[in-house]
């Protein structure tokens, strides 16, 4: 969290806890009424600090209202602070809230044991570990035979960080979701990585995928069914209403998250953007050629 806001240049002290301006991100609409982000988007919440923490209390119920209202996106929740989790649920969450993911953040064998069978006992649609970072060998069996984890996403420790991650304790990993069926994402490997018998030590983000991906362990079995409904009258949206993703063709493809990623917006950040599809398969221009295609337009128009 610390490195990661001043690398972004986050103005406050990051050891204060406070509600962002983007709290309400998912409801903001453009100049025609329609919402900005597109139905079928998975957004992550609170990825730098932790949505059940006690001096969150005030706000969360605000976070379950925009749920509510966008019951045709899909959201995200990691957690160190999963004993917390029930006492924080809205009281109409039932069974889970059919757009959300309810993820357990593990560190060690010591976390997984202590975190999973809280996790476990839960009612939720959807479930996934993140094991980050990846600090030791690690057995999660017991939750990938249980039958509710959809995805698990693993790293080795970066950022400032520079305890090792070993390829045999991520190959044991992959075996493991090979074995029970569930889609593995290996995000990076650390800044340290022992890989038979050679340290191979990553200053960059970049560096630290592209070894991900070279270790071949990552696993995609196909994407979880979520039933997403619209926020205006409530049916249930087919696939054909759902966001189709498209890909930066020189940014995204070698990405380890391609497979689960709701994909590029063209935000406008890349220039000459080259837009394909999951195949690699062009879908239009670039901005930059002059040629027919989606461009200058608003989230909703483009996609």
């Amino acid at each position: 969290m610390f490195y990661l806001d001043q690398m972004r240049g986050v103005p406050e002290n990051s050891s204060n806890i406070y509600r962002t301006r983007d709290a309400s991100k998912p409801l903001a609409k453009d100049s025609k009424g329609h919402f900005k982000i597109p139905s079928g988007f998975e957004i992550s919440i609170n990825m730098t600090s932790d949505t059940f923490l006690e001096e969150a209390d005030d706000w969360r119920g605000d976070m379950w209202r925009i749920i509510r209202k966008r019951p045709d996106l899909i959201f995200y929740i990691l957690t160190k602070r999963v004993h917390r989790v029930e006492q924080c649920l809205p009281e109409d969450w039932g069974e889970g809230y059919e757009n959300v993911m309810m993820n357990i953040s593990v560190e060690n064998q010591r976390a997984f044991d202590e975190r999973w069978p809280v996790l476990e006992k839960i009612p939720a649609k959807h479930k996934g570990i993140n094991i980050a970072p990846m600090l030791s060998e690690i057995d999660i069996s017991p939750a990938l035979a249980s039958g509710q984890i959809e995805r698990v996403n693993l790293s080795g420790e970066g950022f400032d960080g520079r305890r090792p991650c070993r390829y045999e304790w991520i190959k044991h990993i992959s075996d493991e979701c090979s074995r029970y069926q569930v889609n593995l994402v290996i995000n990076m490997v650390g800044s340290v990585f022992v890989w038979d018998g050679s340290v191979y030590e990553s200053r960059t983000f970049k560096e630290q995928a592209d070894l991900a991906q070279k270790t071949g362990l990552s696993l995609f079995f196909g994407k979880p069914v979520y039933k997403l409904y619209s926020p205006h009258d409530g049916h249930l949206l087919k696939d054909e209403e759902l966001l189709t993703p498209v890909f930066n063709r020189d940014r995204c493809m070698d990405c380890p998250n391609l497979r689960v990623c709701s994909g590029c917006t063209d935000c406008g950040s890349c220039k000459n953007v080259v837009l394909v599809d999951i195949e690699g398969k062009p879908v239009c221009k670039t901005k930059s050629s002059g040629e027919s295609r989606m461009r200058s337009m608003s989230l909703e128009d483009f996609l």
